[in-house]
């Protein structure tokens, strides 16, 4: 849906909120399975890039809890829109860009799981797959 939302609608918004609960919920059954997630995966990148770099970052130095919070901030905001923070939730780069990267999260938690892949998620990738995110 997420897909079709984004590619055949281009209604971006509307792709991250289902791209956003689905990668959510997927991670989640990878966790529960005692797999690492896509998020956890990131958070642990930059957690280590801040451990070994952050004099050089010109950053304050966040928790790995802060780093999971501010990665997943604009995908919650749009999600939930319930909170007074969320008024000035903000895209980091451009919603095309970010809707598309919060889809790959999605498809790199289902193949995570050994969910077969469907052929819309096989020609989306292959659409974009000169945007490879860093594994």
């Amino acid at each position: 849906a997420a897909i079709d939302e984004r590619e055949i609608h281009s209604r971006y918004f509307a792709a991250m909120n289902l791209a956003g609960v689905s990668e959510e919920l997927l991670g989640k059954v990878l966790r529960v399975k005692g797999k690492k997630d896509r998020l956890t995966s990131v958070v642990e990148d930059l957690t280590y890039i801040q451990d070994n770099l952050w004099n050089k970052l010109g950053w304050a130095k966040r928790s790995p809890k802060e780093c999971k919070k501010f990665l997943g901030s604009t995908k919650n905001a749009i999600k939930h829109m319930d909170a007074g923070s969320d008024l000035n939730a903000r895209l980091y780069f451009e919603v095309e860009d970010e809707s598309k990267w919060l889809i790959k999260s999605a498809i790199q938690n289902l193949d995570a799981i050994g969910i077969k892949r469907s052929e819309k998620v096989e020609a989306f990738l292959a659409m974009y797959s000169e945007d490879e995110l860093p594994e």
